[in-house]
């Protein structure tokens, strides 16, 4: 963590080419905080984009990162992929150096940095989480409105404009209303702020569309080709476009410590360097085991599910939605050594709400260690204190004995506070150990299991996820985790 704030010219490597942007990252920044991009128009350069756009003591209060890019010969690639290589490098090199979160990206431009946002939202909209032109839209033909998913956007356009004219924007962003499937009638506030009668901005609305998309267009009457920061007759276009864009991501990262992590069909384990979080699943070797969340979907549509994960061969699996296989094959092919991670993509349908997503191998040496999922418009909820959702059936034993009833550990309540009841199936026995890890795989308690039913007093312990291990003589094993308040 830095100490004091840092303004640096950076240059990143991109294929072949060195790329230039000046970084701006406030004192004592924390892990996991957003990133915006900010890119300057045609003929001006990052320096001039800093300087009219004013990022810094937003930055500084709200606690994120804010990248100013170069671009080439002080112009954007509009229509190809070299600044779409860019502005993906911008946010892998962010993410290494100063552990932002990739689900909280937000990208903005200014004249040709605005077309080179809405060319941004057709190409790497799964690594986006919202997007803000200002004075700036494709001027040629009809537009692409071919994005990966709903995406949420802000404009910000003075009406008088001459050089990116105004008339002709509405019908360009009628399509990503359509494309989103807003409300085709806005809500307008006028003037906007509304608690500023001499205000020449009127806010324009469309929204709430697919997975909770919203279009706004803030129009600033009389204004012309620039970056407004007018705060007393108008807006101040950074501000707003802060306001509007802190409120989406793109999900969620489900940690096997955070809430929506429920269980695993083996262990957590930190003997292996490079995951995240305090650890990693780590499935016992057999075809059915898994590792389960709990999401809280907002909305109804195809979700992006992420898996982070290292393995040295490969290890098939599916995805189960509600119980239901969503997709029967999903490849989780080698990385290299069980310290190299990589990320595997899958898409699916869901309905709005809570369900239950289980990752399962279909394998007979089990799933890869699972660092975490990633989910795109849904956050962890808590695990379901439903006995039979709460089980763990074992892998098949070294006698023959089949994975069943017999072979199950429940823990409830679930999230708990005070204390945890055990429940064992008859594969148990009195002089079976069991065990509670934290997060991190230390034991704090062990003792000798004395009946099909113990309980276990946790009210000492700080909130957080816990995890509850059986192992007998032969070296099996059912591990089960819950939530402390």
């Amino acid at each position: 963590m830095l100490c004091t704030n840092v303004t640096a010219q950076v240059t990143i490597p991109v294929g072949s080419t060195t790329r230039s942007m000046l970084l701006y990252v406030p004192a004592n920044l924390p892990q996991n905080r957003p990133l915006v991009i900010s890119m300057h128009g045609s003929g001006q350069s990052a320096d001039y984009q800093r300087n009219a756009s004013k990022w810094e003591p937003i930055a500084d209060t709200a606690r994120f990162v804010v990248v100013f890019p170069s671009g080439i010969n002080l112009q954007w690639d509009i229509s190809g992929t070299t600044d779409i290589n860019f502005i993906s490098a911008i946010i892998d090199t962010m993410h290494r150096r100063y552990a932002i979160d990739r689900n909280r990206v937000y990208l903005s431009g200014f004249s040709m940095g605005g077309m080179m946002t809405y060319h941004a939202a057709t190409q790497i909209a799964g690594k986006i989480a919202a997007f803000a032109p200002v004075s700036g839209y494709p001027l040629w033909g009809g537009g692409n409105y071919n994005s990966s998913r709903p995406v949420p956007i802000i404009h910000v356009h003075g009406d008088a404009d001459d050089v990116v004219t105004y008339p002709n924007l509405g019908n360009y962003l009628n399509g990503w209303i359509t494309r989103n499937q807003c409300p085709a009638t806005p809500q307008i506030t006028q003037p906007y702020p509304a608690n500023k009668p001499n205000s020449v901005a009127t806010k324009r609305y469309w929204g709430p569309g697919l997975q909770q998309s919203e279009v706004v267009l803030i129009t600033l009457a009389g204004k012309g080709h620039w970056y407004s920061l007018d705060s007393i007759n108008g807006v101040n276009t950074s501000l707003e476009i802060w306001n509007f864009a802190k409120r989406f991501s793109l999900g969620s990262v489900l940690e096997e410590n955070s809430v929506g992590f429920c269980s695993v069909n083996g262990t957590i384990d930190n003997n292996y360097p490079g995951y995240t979080g305090s650890g990693f699943a780590n499935t016992n070797n057999a075809a059915g085991n898994g590792v389960s969340w709990r999401v809280n979907f907002a909305g109804a549509g195809t979700q992006t599910f992420t898996f982070r994960y290292a393995c040295i061969d490969s290890r098939p699996a599916r995805l189960l939605i509600n119980g239901v296989s969503v997709v029967a094959s999903i490849s989780f092919p080698a990385t290299g050594s069980w310290s190299t991670w990589a990320t595997v993509t899958v898409n699916a349908a869901v309905s709005a709400g809570v369900a239950d997503v289980r990752l399962e191998a279909t394998g007979s040496s089990g799933l890869a260690n699972i660092d975490h999922l990633a989910v795109t418009q849904g956050t962890g909820a808590a695990c379901t204190t439903s006995l039979t959702a709460n089980t763990i059936a074992v892998a098949q034993d070294s006698v023959g004995v089949k994975a069943n009833a017999d072979l199950r550990l429940s823990v409830y309540p679930n999230p708990a506070s005070h204390a945890v009841t055990i429940k064992t199936g008859k594969y148990w026995k009195a002089g079976d150990r069991i065990t509670l890890y934290n997060a991190q795989g230390k034991t704090l308690q062990s003792r000798v299991l004395k009946s099909n039913q113990e309980q276990l007093n946790i009210a000492s312990l700080p909130p957080g996820m816990y995890y509850i291990q059986l192992t007998n003589a032969g070296s099996k094993k059912a591990s089960q985790s819950f939530l402390k308040h």
